[in-house]
């Protein structure tokens, strides 16, 4: 159950975070990483500060989830496919039911690698001994 908690507290603050209207229309964007792979490229055209801070604020989100299912011992394969449903699964809901919110690929990779980067990050500073205690309650 004591490592329930962290499970449940971070599908909730990305349920929050993500799943409020902010009114006008939604957009759907298709274009993977098409930002990213721009400033990769050094086009013409700047990666501005906002694309930077969403891109980072993509990947943060999904932190906390990955590290609450690194203690859980689940894989970094798992936490990689847990990550990506859940992100898809929030990226519908917006498209499907919350007003003015952008429905984009590039959100659901973010997500995704953001889960494998608290997971990996987790494993990294936790003692290998806490995280290979087993869960007492079924």
């Amino acid at each position: 159950m004591r490592r329930s908690v962290p499970l449940l507290a971070a599908v909730a603050l990305i349920v929050a975070l993500t799943l409020t209207s902010t009114g006008g229309d939604n957009v759907v964007e298709v274009t993977e990483l098409d930002d990213i792979v721009d400033a990769l490229r050094r086009s013409e055209k700047p990666l501005s500060l906002y694309s930077l801070l969403e891109g980072g604020a993509n990947i943060l989100l999904f932190f906390p989830f990955g590290a609450a299912l690194g203690l859980r011992g689940f894989s970094i394969g798992k936490t990689a496919l847990y990550g990506f449903v859940l992100s898809a699964a929030v990226e519908g809901t917006q498209l499907l039911f919350i007003s003015g919110r952008t429905t984009s690929v590039d959100d659901v990779l973010l997500n995704s690698l953001g889960a494998v980067l608290g997971q990996v990050l987790l494993s990294r500073f936790m003692p290998a001994r806490v995280l290979a205690r087993e869960d007492p309650t079924p």
